[in-house]
């Protein structure tokens, strides 16, 4: 079917143009799929065939022929895409009401997090008393239409991660049959079902700064595995001779054993699943480093780390959430706490406002 070209435009000058495209975008007025045209001192943006031009607008609306309009290519930004997908799925549910349209589209969400093919949108998106009141009202859901403009095969809404022992993930899905992910990081292979098991994409740097260290002939105790977060990039590509990984979980467990395994990294890894105030003890003297990767806080672990390192001593990756103005003074607490000495002090990301995850590395001689 051929895509009628609009039946007319907004000219502007060239000084008002970035304005007054603003605005015919903010107002519902600016039809996205096709080029402005472009003139020696104007420019004509293109106009929605039932636009009703807002107060403020500057310029004249003018009739072009069909043959001066040119398609504009697919919007390379997500938001866009998903701004669009969404309009037109209002707009197809639930003609008419443009203001009502407007107010549902200023709520989008603007992140998201992007697991392989699956797309989880924040737990607060669609969730609006006026978007369970749209969503009710209609046996369609515009998942499909979400899904396609963000480029995801599946779809879901984030949750608060359970503050549980084995940390669940809490996240549902909207679009897909399964939660079960299988994705690929910096040259790692991940594999979780992100319903099931919480995986912070703020903490990608990381997880690339694990791997970036040269672990050739170490022993890494990793006292809070997961499903692998820095195990599988301390193997895969840090070459570590060997981790011990423990873990409480034993669905979390058996995930780190798949991912190991997608990677042929396997033999290479020893799991142990169970309370690590229990397991940890069994590891003293083995290590040349350990990682300490639980939030808010891995102390309860601290002893029984400092006594899995080799008596010729070695290194703590300590994980902890701190006040930002407390970072500094908590390094030197804790290294004189641990008798150690400070090697590095990384600030992965902000936790909650004025508290940071940080990573102390920790040398212990």
């Amino acid at each position: 079917m051929e895509v009628r070209s609009p039946a007319s435009g907004l000219r502007v000058a060239l000084a008002d143009a970035e304005q007054q495209r603003a605005l015919l975008e903010r107002t519902g007025c600016l039809e996205p799929t096709w080029r402005p045209v472009v003139e020696e001192a104007h420019i004509v943006w293109p106009l929605r065939n039932d636009a009703v031009l807002p107060e403020g607008t500057l310029g004249e609306q003018i009739h072009l022929p069909s043959k001066r309009w040119t398609k504009a290519p697919p919007s390379v930004k997500p938001y866009p895409r998903l701004h669009m997908a969404v309009r037109a799925w209002l707009e197809r549910e639930h003609p008419g009401d443009r203001q009502g349209h407007e107010a549902l589209l200023d709520e989008l969400p603007q992140r998201w997090e992007r697991l392989g093919d699956l797309v989880l949108l924040p737990a607060s998106s669609f969730a609006s008393t006026a978007w369970e009141r749209m969503l009710a009202a209609k046996p369609s859901r515009p998942w499909v239409a979400v899904a396609d403009a963000l480029k995801a095969e599946r779809l879901g809404l984030q949750n608060v991660v359970s503050g549980d022992a084995i940390r669940s993930s809490g996240a549902s899905l909207l679009l897909g049959e399964h939660g079960e992910v299988d994705m690929l990081d910096h040259g790692v292979r991940f594999r979780f079902d992100a319903t099931r098991q919480m995986f912070s994409s703020g903490n990608v740097t990381e997880r690339h700064r694990m791997g970036a260290f040269d672990l050739r002939g170490e022993t890494v105790v990793d006292a809070f595995s997961g499903i692998g977060y820095y195990t599988l990039p301390m193997l895969v590509r840090g070459r570590a001779s060997h981790v011990h990984a423990c873990d409480i979980n034993p669905e979390a467990a058996a995930w780190l054993l798949k991912g190991a395994q997608a990677n042929g990294v396997d033999d290479r890894l020893t799991q142990h699943v169970g309370d690590n105030r229990e397991t940890l003890p069994s590891l003293h003297g083995q290590a040349d480093r350990v990682v300490l990767g639980l939030l808010p806080s891995s102390e309860h672990a601290w002893e029984d780390a400092v006594r899995c390192l080799k008596p010729s001593g070695g290194w703590l990756h300590v994980h902890m959430n701190v006040k930002e103005e407390r970072i500094e003074a908590w390094a030197e607490e804790t290294a004189a706490k641990l008798g150690g000495a400070v090697g590095h002090l990384e600030r992965v990301k902000w936790y909650a406002p004025r508290i940071r995850h940080v990573v102390l590395d920790l040398h212990i001689s």
